[in-house]
């Protein structure tokens, strides 16, 4: 290159910098605001302090603010991850990883220590040795589905019965998420037994907060991409996962596992619309069967989907699928959206600040055409969301979830006075006041839902670490 070149290369490089500055100084929103393309917060404008220059908190803020502001930012994500897809640089799961801000847990180093100190809360005391009368239990046989009974007796509120002591040895190192269609068994997932009893830790950690006949009820809901495969085959059999015998068997006497994957099977072999076609999430209605077998399970009595709700049909609906790749699916039938509220009057409340908050819109209408399962609560955000329900109930209780849970925490409004939303991805200490421990505390919560995807169960870090740090901070 000539010197005349070179000095051209530099004015322009020279000028964009310059422009860049102008935007970031003039242009660029200093405060931190949702995204709903990327479901998260975009960061703030660090504030500026000798503390902050002296620790280097600065420096790493600044340039998550550059990052997140840098202009034309959504389109040239959008344009990457249509040139990925075109050449298949990813797999659809791993986008659905970026889609849902999932960090991998691998890249954590201290992930395995922390899965090991987990998994000594539920191993401890409790070797082979010392199992006395109860060598003679047999390992679990998964290879086919077992008769699930009713888990909610007929009686007004379940009573919290002890569970009988068990080895973890007793099952299988794999535990899978089945699939029996057309003569044949597939396994569509699987998950490590120390990382589902490090989860189950975690969950009795949260347990441990509720006041007496307190419940915790846990799921996993395998995402669309994965449940569509049922659906979609002619001859089905069964859809089971095997986590649940192992949460089950080494949780708490009052934490619940249901097995989501079995409560959806039966529904879609009688053709009932319980999975999105263009989109990674479950129907309400969906979401409306497992909601009705933990509220029972809770003690409370289930409101009918049909009668007790109020129901705005929107149609087509083409989600996240179809918004990401609408060639490969050009020909898929588009889904309904059937958005779904309580009958009565109630406040959707944001915190802001310790002891503050602000209300705000419960169903959010003015969602994204391309994203609209957004407005079921303004998408996954936080820092901690609730609402306050005028529907003569006493009782509080909090959903723990990712954006599996946004279409099901309308349907609990219609059993507890106060509904409490929290998203590990996006609590704020800082901005709460409370952690989460202190915050079950101060709102009587009675009851926990933990409802997570597939991407966020037991090989994440949004449980064996988000929520599990963040329930006691101090």
């Amino acid at each position: 290159m000539n010197n005349r070149g070179k000095k051209i290369y530099i004015v322009i490089w020279m000028t964009c910098l310059i422009l860049l500055g102008v935007y970031y100084f003039a242009f660029a929103p200093k405060d931190s605001s949702y995204s709903e393309e990327e479901n998260r917060n975009y960061a703030a404008f660090p504030m500026i302090s000798a503390e902050t220059l002296f620790s280097g908190d600065f420096g790493e803020e600044l340039e998550a603010y550059l990052v997140d502001r840098f202009p034309i930012r959504n389109g040239i994500i959008s344009k990457v991850n249509e040139v990925q897809s075109l050449m298949s640089l990813a797999t659809h799961e791993e986008y659905l990883l970026v889609a849902e801000d999932v960090v991998d847990p691998l890249d954590q180093e201290n992930f395995e220590d922390n899965i090991d100190e987990l998994l000594s809360e539920l191993t401890v005391d409790n070797d082979k040795e010392e199992l006395g009368n109860q060598d003679f239990v047999e390992m679990v046989d998964f290879s086919k589905p077992e008769e699930i009974s009713e888990v909610v007796e007929d009686v007004e509120n379940p009573p919290i019965e002890a569970k009988p002591e068990i080895s973890p040895d007793t099952f299988a190192e794999t535990l899978n998420v089945v699939m029996q269609m057309n003569g044949e068994t597939y396994y569509k997932g699987s998950y490590q037994k120390e990382n589902v009893l490090s989860v189950t830790a975690v969950l009795n950690r949260y347990a441990e907060l509720l006041p007496e006949n307190g419940k915790l009820m846990f799921t996993v809901v395998p995402q669309s991409i994965v449940g569509n495969q049922f659906v979609n085959t002619k001859d089905k059999t069964a859809f089971y996962a095997e986590w649940d015998e192992v949460v089950n068997a080494m949780s708490s006497d009052n934490v619940y596992a249901f097995d989501t994957a079995e409560i959806l099977s039966d529904a879609i072999r009688k053709d009932e619309y319980v999975y999105f076609r263009t989109d990674m999430h479950w129907t309400p209605y969906g979401s409306y069967l497992l909601y009705k077998e933990m509220v029972e399970r809770a003690g409370k009595e289930a409101a009918d989907y049909a009668e007790d709700y109020l129901h705005t049909m929107e149609t087509p609906f083409c989600g996240t699928y179809y918004r990401d790749n609408p060639s490969a699916y050009a020909d898929v039938i588009p889904d309904e959206l059937d958005i779904v509220r309580p009958d009565f009057d109630l406040e959707w409340r944001r915190i802001t600040a310790k002891d503050e908050h602000k209300e705000i819109d419960f169903i959010n209408m003015n969602a994204k055409s391309n994203d609209r399962y957004t407005v079921y609560l303004g998408g996954p955000a936080g820092p901690w969301t609730y609402a306050e329900c005028e529907n003569g109930e006493e009782e509080n209780c909090l959903v723990l979830t990712d954006s599996f849970g946004l279409g099901y925490i309308p349907f609990l409004t219609q059993n507890y006075k106060q509904v409490h939303y929290y998203d590990p991805r996006y609590y704020n200490y800082e901005e709460v006041g409370y952690d989460v421990a202190e915050m079950i505390e101060m709102y009587h919560i009675q009851d926990i839902y933990v409802i997570v995807g597939d991407l966020h169960s037991f090989d994440s870090s949004f449980l064996l670490s988000y929520a599990k740090e963040q329930l006691s901070v101090n």
